[in-house]
């Protein structure tokens, strides 16, 4: 379960809000679109970003994440579809 995982329990005490929400999608494909959002700045600039081991926790869990249910990841091929211009 994610409770035990250290990396979520650095991103848990420092962002709760957060925290629920990888809780929440932990094992989900909504899981990699929250880990996107979490990447891009939607406030105009305005976004502090994260600190530096919260970052790291955040990339750790994603990674462990893939890990686990590889079968969840997007293929990379199927990023780009649709955006080619002809």
């Amino acid at each position: 379960m994610i409770d035990g995982n250290r990396n979520y329990q650095v991103i848990n005490e420092a962002f709760p809000h957060i925290g629920r929400k990888l809780k929440l999608f932990w094992g989900c494909p909504e899981f990699n679109m929250l880990m996107d959002e979490l990447q891009t700045d939607n406030r105009g600039g305005k976004r502090a970003g994260f600190p530096g081991p919260v970052l790291n926790a955040l990339f750790m869990l994603a990674m462990e994440h893939e890990s686990a249910f590889p079968h969840l990841t997007p293929k990379q091929s199927d990023q780009w579809i649709g955006t080619r211009k002809r």
